[in-house]
């Protein structure tokens, strides 16, 4: 179990819009999502559910516990993860703990989003080999805010806290990422990517990039703090290339706080010909060599580090 786990202990039942479940009641959870209403709201007590590939194929808000004590996990190896949005739904989810999705491929996650929007709102990601996985409509909107990521990847470097490989926007706003294992904690292939007032901390688990953009976009990484380790699988923080395709549309680095325990490293590794803004930045180094704004060969800010 994860050192964070303890945190998000599964309580009793409790009563909820007129109905009521017990701790470990999945298949409760499991008739009202079949009975619910396209649009509906499920409101579901503290406890444990045991939960493989659920599929929701219709839209939805599941609204956990207020204390944080609505666990999901899976007992078992899933083939996707603990919950699977499916294509053309929306869902809103709430005030749940995923914890110990684990797949066949090394991919289990947390939340396997295949629909349209996804909204994700005070919810804790702990020790999944994905936290959250979108591979769903090239048009949909998935925003994470106030949640937290931690113990995530299964070590391979091809899983993360948030992999987002379909999609017209990501927003993470006020969200906190913690010991992602090698991988990365944002990777985005969406066209508009926003990482904004989250600590991202590589702690001990050895992470890459803080934030990766192999499919360029429009990117803003504004007021976050930053934590690099002093043995990070990555000398670099944030990367942006084309080598999934795309465009290279706008880059700004601005307002974050970064401590940099590498010795060395490299706050941005540009392989496009376009200028980033990078400004008012604060960066403590407490590695043996200070950190680079830009790797060699990228190009230099349009505006200058402050």
């Amino acid at each position: 179990m994860s050192r964070f786990a303890f945190l998000f202990v599964a309580a009793g039942a409790v009563a909820a819009c007129g109905a009521s479940a017990s701790a470990n009641d999945s298949d409760w959870l499991r008739s009202q999502i079949a009975s619910a209403r396209s649009g509906g709201v499920i409101d579901i007590p503290a406890g444990d559910y045991d939960l493989k590939d659920l599929n929701i194929t219709k839209s939805l808000t599941l609204r956990g516990a207020a204390d944080g004590r609505t666990v999901f996990r899976s007992a078992e190896t899933t083939e996707k993860g603990i919950l699977v949005p499916l294509a053309r739904t929306d869902l809103v989810v709430e005030n749940v703990t995923f914890a110990g999705a684990k797949s066949w491929d090394r991919n289990g996650a947390g939340i396997r989003h295949e629909g349209r929007n996804l909204t994700v709102v005070n919810c804790r990601f702990l020790g999944n080999e994905d936290g959250i996985l979108a591979t769903g409509d090239p048009r949909g909107v998935i925003t994470i805010e106030k949640s937290k990521f931690a113990d995530s990847g299964f070590g391979d470097g091809q899983s993360h806290a948030i992999y987002v490989s379909s999609g017209a926007r990501l927003v993470v706003e006020g969200s906190h990422f913690i010991g992602t294992r090698i991988g990365h904690h944002v990777k985005s292939l969406a066209d508009a990517t926003v990482v904004r007032n989250s600590i991202l901390d590589d702690a001990y688990g050895r992470s890459s990039y803080a934030v990766d953009v192999s499919k360029g976009g429009d990117v803003s990484i504004e007021k976050n703090k930053i934590i690099q380790s002093a043995n990070a699988d990555n000398y670099t923080i944030v990367n942006y290339d084309l080598t999934r395709g795309g465009d290279a549309v706008r880059i700004v680095i601005t307002g974050n706080e970064i401590t940099n325990r590498f010795d060395g490293g490299v706050l941005l590794r540009n392989e496009t010909k376009l200028a980033p803004v990078m400004s008012d930045n604060v960066v403590v180094n407490e590695g043996k060599r200070p950190l680079t704004l830009t790797a060699p060969g990228s190009p230099k800010p349009a505006a200058q580090q402050e």
